[in-house]
């Protein structure tokens, strides 16, 4: 029993099919690739600049732009922050020095700080982003470039804020923020976002439609738009998103689980929706549109036992490429941006700050989304280099006190040891973070929809 305390454990040796027993080496050039990277990410003399593009630091003192960035990524993604005194004690930590709060406070409510920030975190998703996912050879995914999905996530504010950033529910919460994002499934990150008040209408975020040329594109019924799904089609994109209950196009052709229904075909949708089966259709659809345009798009309905009402999925998506049952399936891809809110929020402080100052909470936001983009491209550098292992983002995200306090450290002393250091933070993430059911995971989870992992063997 005291060996046991004492730490002198017997060895046992794994069984041979355990996934820890089966780890390869590392992948070295992967880990020096990611370090370049970093590099010229958080980089004394890259920060620097940004900071001065942006006219947020003008003179060089004691809270340099890479000290600034260093303490807010540490503070906000590895503990839990309620005031600009809990960054400050992470920022005296990490540098040694005694900085006031005054001349904290003053660099975080300059109006720059916001342009600074968001500048870092396109930086991050710039420099750092991996391709982690891909369809399957042959699979239904295979005819896009990338899926994309977009949606917004929102938070109430001070009330002060309610003229900067005003909220949909005056009464409630008449001050509130919501972060408009466009995020990659393929490479399982942000490509852009958007802070906003949360009065302003969704539909003006949505993505150029000559950016989702040969793309997929996933949304809610909140961004439904004749014009923006004509222009989408013109582009050489595709899109599959929920339609709100007002749709009323003509029926060109309906199908049922049994067949063509025609006695409904040649008629407007809402004249026929109540007496459709119960059951999931494919309709074939058309919209007059000005000039003498005719929109043809599909529709999927779905019931909902529980609700007693349809679904209603739009998409330009060929039949041949997916069929209606596939088409349901993919659009639940959506739900990996929704676990990104979650992640944000639950991991990297994102919250109302309790401040009055709209320059101030608008960076901090910034800060926060750099913290949790940031930890997840050390999870996706993880699994890259390591050859064989998926790892949670999830669970990497919760281990930020474990892997962020070397790894700015060594950022601020001139990246001393960073390889070494990203060595042992891969090694440590590889067995700690692994996703536990992989299996699972190509079974019920996002890989059954024909998606694999890059440099991940099956």
């Amino acid at each position: 029993m005291l060996a046991r305390l004492n730490g002198d454990l017997p060895f046992f040796r794994l069984d041979k099919d355990s996934p820890i027993e089966r780890r390869p080496p590392l992948n070295r050039g992967y880990v020096s690739k990611y370090a370049a990277a970093l590099r010229a990410t958080l980089g004394f003399q890259n920060l620097t600049a940004r900071g001065r593009e942006t006219r947020h630091c003008r003179r060089l003192r004691d809270v340099t732009p890479q000290r600034l960035v260093c303490a807010l990524v540490e503070a906000l993604g590895a503990w839990r922050v309620e005031t600009v005194a809990d960054i400050l004690r992470t920022f005296n930590a990490q540098t040694g020095l005694n900085t006031q709060y005054k001349a904290f406070y003053n660099r975080l409510a300059q109006p720059e700080f916001p342009r600074f920030m968001r500048q870092v975190f396109r930086d991050i998703l710039k420099n750092l982003s991996a391709n982690v996912l891909r369809p399957a050879a042959g699979g239904r995914l295979a005819h896009f470039d990338d899926l994309v999905v977009q949606d917004g996530s929102s938070f109430a504010v001070h009330d002060a804020l309610r003229r900067t950033f005003g909220g949909r529910f005056t009464e409630v919460s008449p001050a509130a923020v919501e972060i408009h994002t466009f995020m990659s499934v393929f490479h399982d990150q942000v490509i852009e976002a958007e802070v906003a008040p949360d009065k302003d209408p969704e539909r003006k975020f949505l993505p150029p439609p000559r950016s989702l040329t040969g793309k997929l594109l996933l949304a809610d019924r909140g961004y439904q738009s004749l014009d923006y799904w004509e222009e989408v089609g013109a582009a050489g994109g595709f899109f599959l998103m929920r339609g709100k209950g007002d749709l009323n196009p003509w029926l060109r052709v309906v199908r049922g689980p049994g067949g063509r229904l025609r006695r409904f075909e040649g008629r407007c949708l809402r004249e026929v929706l109540s007496y459709l089966p119960r059951r999931r259709l494919e309709l074939e659809v058309e919209w007059d549109r000005p000039g003498g345009r005719t929109l043809r798009l599909r529709l999927v309905l779905i019931w909902l036992r529980h609700k007693q009402e349809y679904t209603v999925l739009v998409t330009n998506v060929p039949r041949r490429v997916l069929t209606a049952r596939q088409v349901a399936e993919v659009y639940r891809l959506r739900w990996q941006i929704e676990l990104l809110f979650k992640e944000w929020k639950s991991y990297a402080n994102l919250h109302d700050f309790t401040s009055a100052k709209a320059p101030l909470v608008e960076g901090l936001i910034w800060a926060s989304l750099c913290a949790a983009a940031l930890k997840r491209t050390l999870a996706h550098a993880s699994q890259r280099a390591g050859q064989g292992v998926a790892v949670s983002t999830r669970i990497v995200a919760m281990c930020g006190a474990h892997v962020l306090h070397d790894l700015l450290r060594s950022v601020l002393r001139g990246f001393h040891r960073l390889e070494v250091i990203l060595h042992r933070i891969v090694e440590y993430l590889r067995h700690n973070a692994a996703r536990a059911h992989p299996q699972r995971d190509r079974r019920c989870g996002r890989m059954r929809f024909g998606l694999e992992y890059v440099g991940v063997k099956a």
